[in-house]
């Protein structure tokens, strides 16, 4: 009887493919397991550096409020380490270390009696990268005399190129930007940053003779006298070298007088002009600070000395007893229209500068300061007068809206140049403090109110003294 036979095959042990593989899972979980433990022990690591370097900031800021609190004096602008001498912080060298640490403490003048304190910790990385830390704080000298603008007082001066007068000044920032009424060297730029020593930084030439000038972000906007550059755009973004980048020339011959930038446009007013499509009024896009489009203008062959612009409506200073102020609706830039006109009862003098506030409009007559409520533009109401001891030539606003500050023509009664007044109540407007200077008649001829440093720049027709600084006491 035949036999039968089974084979069985019994498995005894992994084959070399199925040990390969089973070798190089092993090997990415054992890698995936060593790049967690790595990574969590770095990244632990990092976190731990950055939380000692937040902790060595915060004592940057607090030493550096100790050394104020020795002495606000101690505060001079620069770049230091802290260190420690028995319980009292001083400020020493560039930097100073600790283990990994470097630790650099900046303070910067922001305004009288304020400073920045920028405290930043660097370290090296594990990764070669440098990991840092910036903590910023601001210090004020609270134990300085409140200064007041009835205590104003002429702070500095410097002169400039040439023996013309200055026409007008504006400022930002740490500069003020002056036009000249000359035909060289007239227009300086003045940091005046160190408001008791201004200090002029450039001089140059623009074609023509300028007027009237408005900064707005890192352009100048001039307007001039010549026929064919009305208005001229300045690239001022390198105080120490302005370019003129632009030049716009307006249809007809009237000189540029004023001019006021807001949003995408610049609005210039000019001389009489009855030349057909001249428009004393003249809106420009400057969008393109660098390529500026004329878009539309408004006639009255009425001589505009001076411009405001609050959002859609444009107040106009004018040379008309009946009607020294206008008021022009530029919703539609390329077509404004006039909304009202403003005509105060017994007026016998032209005006020449305005500015405003709020709901309210600030408007010279000669010697008398117009306070005029515009919360309708297109019913201009007069709340309040004052006289100034001379022709009011420009005006500027404080930044809490409650000072107003007069240039004047101060040879009318040899009392002042600079007048200071009380604006908080516009139906009241009372002298808060008058500014002499320089010796018989004095003119100061424009003004700017520099929020940054909380001073008022101003130009005038005394040789030595073209740029003035004013400031409370």
């Amino acid at each position: 009887m035949p036999k039968a036979w089974s084979v069985i095959k019994q498995q005894k042990g992994f084959s070399v493919i199925e040990a390969l593989l089973a070798a190089v899972v092993f090997g990415f979980l054992v890698t995936g397991l060593i790049g967690a433990l790595v990574y969590g022990r770095a990244s632990s690591a990092s976190s731990g550096d950055r939380i000692r370097a937040v902790y060595l900031a915060e004592e940057g800021i607090e030493a550096t409020r100790n050394v104020a609190d020795a002495s606000y004096t101690n505060l001079v602008d620069g770049t230091y380490g802290l260190t420690q001498v028995g319980s009292q912080w001083k400020v020493s060298g560039t930097s100073d270390t600790t283990d990994i640490y470097t630790r650099k403490a900046t303070i910067a003048t922001v305004g009288t009696n304020r400073k920045t304190i920028t405290c930043t910790v660097t370290w090296p990385e594990a990764s070669g990268a440098t990991g840092s830390v910036t903590l910023t704080t601001q210090l004020v000298n609270w134990t300085a005399p409140i200064k007041q603008w009835s205590n104003a007082i002429l702070a500095g001066s410097t002169t400039s190129t040439g023996t013309s007068s200055a026409s007008d000044t504006d400022t930002i920032g740490n500069f003020a930007y002056t036009v000249l009424n000359a035909t060289s060297n007239n227009f300086v730029i003045t940091d005046v940053s160190n408001f008791a020593v201004p200090t002029n930084v450039s001089t140059v030439t623009l074609a023509g003779t300028p007027t009237n000038i408005f900064v707005s972000g890192n352009y100048a906007y001039i307007t001039n006298t010549g026929d064919t550059a009305e208005l001229q755009v300045v690239d001022i973004s390198n105080p120490a070298a302005p370019v003129l980048k632009a030049s716009v020339n307006m249809t007809g011959t009237g000189d540029g007088l004023g001019v006021y930038v807001s949003g995408n446009y610049a609005y210039v007013v000019r001389t009489a002009d009855s030349s057909a499509g001249a428009n004393e009024l003249t809106i420009i896009n400057v969008a393109t600070p660098t390529a500026p489009v004329v878009v539309g203008g408004y006639n009255n062959n009425v001589q505009m000395n001076d411009i405001y612009v609050s959002g859609n409506y444009a107040y106009i200073a004018q040379n008309n007893f009946s009607n020294p102020m206008i008021v022009v609706n530029v919703t539609n830039p390329a077509a404004p229209t006039l909304t009202a006109t403003y005509s105060p009862f017994l007026n016998f003098s032209n005006s020449t500068a305005i500015n405003g506030f709020g709901n309210t409009v600030l408007l010279s007559l000669g010697s008398t300061l117009d306070a005029v409520n515009v919360t309708n533009p297109a019913a201009p109401i007069r709340l309040g007068t004052f006289t100034a001891d001379g022709t009011v030539n420009d005006i500027g606003v404080d930044i809490t809206n409650n000072f107003a500050f007069l240039a004047t023509s101060g040879f009318v009664n040899l009392n002042a140049e600079l007048e200071v007044v009380n604006v908080s109540n516009p139906a009241a407007i009372s002298l808060t403090k008058k500014v002499t200077f320089g010796g018989l008649l004095n003119v100061l001829q424009g003004l700017s109110y520099d929020s940054s440093l909380d001073i008022v720049v101003g130009d005038s027709n005394i040789q030595s003294q073209k740029i003035v600084t004013f400031t409370r006491n």
